[in-house]
């Protein structure tokens, strides 16, 4: 019985170890949206973005379908934005971000990672607790 519940207490523990979290926070945002003169878009092009006296990317990726480039600058200074197509068009563009966009929203989701292992082992605990005292009532009136 002690093997069991040594098992029960620290094999669920690993049970959380692959577990993705996410939060999801509204906040001031850049949007730079790009556009060609005539016709055509330049969504799912190919861009980084450099901080302020920084030689590794800020932030990589594609545009939108919109052809925008959404991010949240964490520090004031010349953010460079490179943009690049795969037919040679592009643009480096350098931005001047005065304020810090609003503050960042506390991160819940390590709260919550923490009571879902101790949730489980109080309905454990329960359900054990409830077995015994079933077991210890029917020795008891024999």
């Amino acid at each position: 019985m002690k093997a069991f519940i040594f098992i029960v207490f620290f094999g669920t523990s690993s049970l959380f170890a692959h577990n993705l979290e996410h939060t999801i926070s509204h906040q001031k945002a850049v949007v730079i949206k790009y556009k060609f003169s005539q016709e055509g878009d330049f969504s799912y092009q190919d861009y980084e973005i450099y901080a302020p006296q920084s030689d590794i990317p800020f932030q990589v990726g594609r545009t939108n379908a919109n052809s925008e480039i959404v991010f949240i600058p964490d520090t004031k200074g010349k953010y460079k934005i490179k943009t690049f197509s795969q037919d040679g068009h592009g643009k480096i563009i350098e931005m001047d971000i005065e304020d810090i966009l609003s503050k960042k929203t506390s991160n819940e989701s390590s709260l919550v990672s923490l009571l879902k292992p101790l949730f489980g082992i109080m309905i454990l605990l329960a359900v054990f607790g409830f077995l015994y005292f079933i077991k210890r009532k029917k020795i008891e009136k024999n």
